[in-house]
């Protein structure tokens, strides 16, 4: 498992070739392809009924009729949200398609394929996360009830996130949920979404390159001194203290990555 998982960055190592960033802006123009329009319409009727994660869509023959497009096209519309993680398709008797989830992970996934080929490095991805999580934190420690946020910062200053046992899933999640937590108080979306993507991208590569358990005694003291700043209502605190655990979290990183540091991120 661990040769295959630093084979993986290996890999990525092989060549220092990038697609330059550029502009892109005609592709927002063109024309959508018939898999698109119909992947396009299916989201709208997600959000028209009001759907939430695990609810049932239509049969592939209802949606056949209710879109009018080919089977072809409607497989690769139903295809271009699965990969995004907006649906699941259940396979076996009584399956088809669920509504997924919006969530960090899934933006990661598709922002870690573009830092990949545009070859931003590891280094500057690690930057961008310790000012991510800074800006969250300080904006948290501003949200306008103090209710709220003593009572969405309660898990992590009680002593409930050591329940998630010693399953290496359930200690990233663990971890991923205080700063989830955080981010839920910013009150933007855009931003909860976009900036917290940032951490589930480097959360990968840790675990891919290490076992990051040995970090959470250090990790839950760190979480629990930004709870208390941020219930506090101390912005410039609670920056100050996100900032800092994260940069020893990536002197971690650092530590095992190695000559990795400089090569393009790893597409998840």
């Amino acid at each position: 498992m661990v040769e295959r998982r630093e084979g993986a960055l290996k890999s990525a190592q092989g060549s220092d070739r990038a697609i330059p960033i550029g502009p892109g802006g005609s592709s927002l123009l063109r024309p959508l392809k018939a898999a698109e329009v119909v992947a396009r319409n299916i989201v709208g009727d997600i959000r028209a009924q009001n759907l939430g994660p695990g609810d049932g869509l239509p049969s592939e023959a209802a949606m056949l009729v209710q879109y009018g497009v080919s089977r072809e096209s409607l497989r690769e519309g139903l295809r271009l949200l699965e990969v995004q993680g907006m649906i699941a398709i259940r396979r076996g008797p009584g399956g088809g398609p669920v509504v997924g989830s919006v969530g960090a992970a899934h933006l990661g996934r598709v922002s870690a394929l573009f830092f990949h080929m545009s070859g931003a490095t590891y280094q500057e991805l690690f930057k961008a996360w310790v000012w991510a999580e800074g800006e969250l934190a300080e904006r948290a420690a501003r949200h306008p009830d103090a209710v709220l946020r003593a009572a969405t910062m309660e898990p992590f200053i009680d002593g409930h996130q050591h329940e998630s046992g010693d399953a290496l899933e359930g200690y990233l999640e663990e971890h991923a949920g205080f700063h989830r937590a955080v981010a839920s108080l910013v009150c933007n979306r855009v931003l909860e979404l976009s900036l917290e993507s940032y951490g589930q991208i480097v959360a990968h590569h840790v675990a891919m390159v290490d076992d990051p358990r040995t970090l959470r005694d250090v990790l839950v003291d760190d979480h629990h001194g930004i709870a208390r700043a941020v219930v506090a209502g101390h912005p410039k605190r609670s920056r100050d203290l996100m900032e800092e655990h994260l940069r020893g979290v990536v002197d971690y990183c650092r530590e095992r990555l190695g000559g990795s540091l400089d090569t393009a991120v790893e597409w998840l």
